[in-house]
C-alpha cells in the first residue's frame, strides 16, 4: 500500500493555505478581520453572529467524537457531503489526467463533480443484484486510477454493498475509496465505520440531511485518516460552516434519540409501503431497501409519474440506467403522505 502522502497532487502538498485572522486568535478583542464591532442586524440566542465561526470546527468535531467514538482529529464538517465530495476530488485527482471509477447505477454527483474537476469517470456496472463487482472493478482500474467511489446504501437502488468486498477492494487498490454512508442510519449495523482504523485510503461521508432531519441545514461530515483529514482543512474555504449550522447541528447530536425515533418511523412506514405498494398490479418488483427510500419497477413508471406529478405528488424517475428502466425512486414520508400516495395509485389499479 502506498502511502497516503504519495496518492495526493503534488501541488496540494506544497500549498500554502489562505490564514484566517480565527486560524490565528480565537480570543481577545478582535480588531482584525474587518467584522462589524457593533453587534448582528438579527436577534438569536447564538451569540456573536458578527463574528467569525471557527474554521477549525473544534467545538463541533468535540461533540460527534464524544458520539460516535472516533478521535477528533478523523473528523472533518462539509457543507453537505458534496463538499466532501469535491475537496476529496481536488486532492487526489489530477485535472486531465487522473480517473475515478463509479460502480453504476449510483448516486449522480460523483459524475458531477468529476466533471467540474475535469477528471476522467470509468464506469462500472453493478452485479445484478446491484452490487460491487468486484472483478470486473479491479479490472478497471490503471495507473491513473486515484481513487473508487462506493455508495453504500446506495443510491437509488436502496441496497448495501457487501463489506467484504469492500474491504478486499480497500486492500487491493493502491488508491483512495470514498463510502458514501448518507443512508447508513437506517441500517447503523452495517457502516464501514469499525473497519476505518484498518485502512488509511478509506473516506466514510456521511450526513444530517436524511435521518437526522436536517436537509436545510445543508451538513456532512466524513470520517478518514488524519493525514486525509489535515488535508480537507488545508484546502476548504475559511469560514464553510457557519455558527447557525454548528449550533443545529451540535443540538441534533445531544439529541440522537430523537433521531432514533424518526429511523424507527421511517422503517416502520418503508414496510408499510412495501405491503401496500405490493397489492397494486401495476408494481412489478419493489426493490430490497435498506435506506429512506424505494425503487419500484413498474409496467409504465412514466405514466405513473405523470399521474402522481398531476396530483402534486413528487417522486424521481429513475431511468438513466437500463436496468432501472420503468423504475420509480419513491422516498418514505411521512404516515399521512404516504396514505394519500397509496390512496391516489389505488386509483390507477
Amino acid at each position: 500500500m502506498k502511502s497516503i502522502e504519495q496518492l495526493v497532487r503534488k501541488n496540494i502538498l506544497n500549498l500554502k493555505p489562505y490564514t484566517s485572522a480565527r486560524d490565528i486568535y480565537q480570543d481577545g478583542i478582535f480588531l482584525d478581520a474587518n467584522e462589524n464591532s457593533f453587534g448582528s442586524v438579527i436577534e438569536s440566542d447564538i451569540v456573536d453572529l458578527n463574528r467569525y465561526p471557527d474554521p477549525h470546527q473544534k467545538e463541533l468535531r468535540k461533540t460527534l467524537s464524544e458520539a460516535i467514538s472516533i478521535s477528533s482529529d478523523k473528523i472533518f464538517f462539509g457543507v453537505g457531503s458534496d463538499e466532501i465530495i469535491d475537496l476529496s476530488i481536488r486532492i487526489f485527482c489530477e485535472p486531465g489526467k487522473s480517473n475515478v471509477i463509479i460502480p453504476i447505477p449510483t448516486y449522480g454527483m460523483y459524475q458531477v463533480a468529476c466533471a467540474v474537476n475535469d477528471v476522467e469517470v470509468k464506469s462500472v456496472n453493478l452485479d445484478e443484484n446491484f452490487d460491487l463487482n468486484l472483478e470486473k472493478t479491479l479490472n478497471a482500474i490503471d495507473r491513473n486510477t486515484k481513487m473508487i467511489f462506493l455508495c453504500s446504501p446506495n443510491n437509488p437502488t436502496g441496497n448495501l454493498l457487501s463489506a467484504e468486498r469492500i474491504k478486499s477492494l480497500a486492500k487491493s487498490f493502491e488508491g483512495i475509496i470514498f463510502i458514501d454512508e448518507a443512508y447508513i442510519d437506517f441500517s447503523e449495523e452495517n457502516s464501514f465505520i469499525n473497519q476505518i482504523s484498518d485502512f488509511n485510503n478509506v473516506i466514510i461521508s456521511r450526513t444530517f440531511s436524511k435521518a437526522w432531519g436536517l436537509a436545510g441545514v445543508r451538513c456532512g461530515y466524513c470520517i478518514a485518516d488524519d493525514f486525509v483529514i489535515s488535508l480537507l482543512f488545508k484546502i476548504k474555504a475559511p469560514y464553510t460552516i457557519n455558527k447557525l449550522t454548528s449550533s443545529a447541528v451540535r443540538e441534533a447530536i445531544q439529541n440522537s434519540k430523537r433521531k432514533n425515533l424518526f429511523v424507527k418511523n421511517i422503517i416502520e412506514e418503508r414496510e408499510r409501503l412495501i405491503i401496500e405498494l405490493s397489492k397494486l398490479n401495476f408494481v412489478k418488483k419493489i426493490f430490497p431497501s435498506a435506506a429512506n427510500f424505494l425503487l419500484v419497477e413498474m409496467n409504465n413508471a412514466k405514466f405513473v409519474f405523470d399521474y402522481l406529478n398531476d396530483k402534486k405528488i413528487r417522486v424521481r424517475m429513475r431511468s438513466d440506467d437500463e436496468r432501472l428502466k420503468n423504475c420509480l425512486r419513491i422516498t418514505v414520508g411521512n404516515q399521512d403522505e404516504n396514505e394519500l400516495l397509496i390512496k391516489t395509485l389505488r386509483e390507477l389499479n
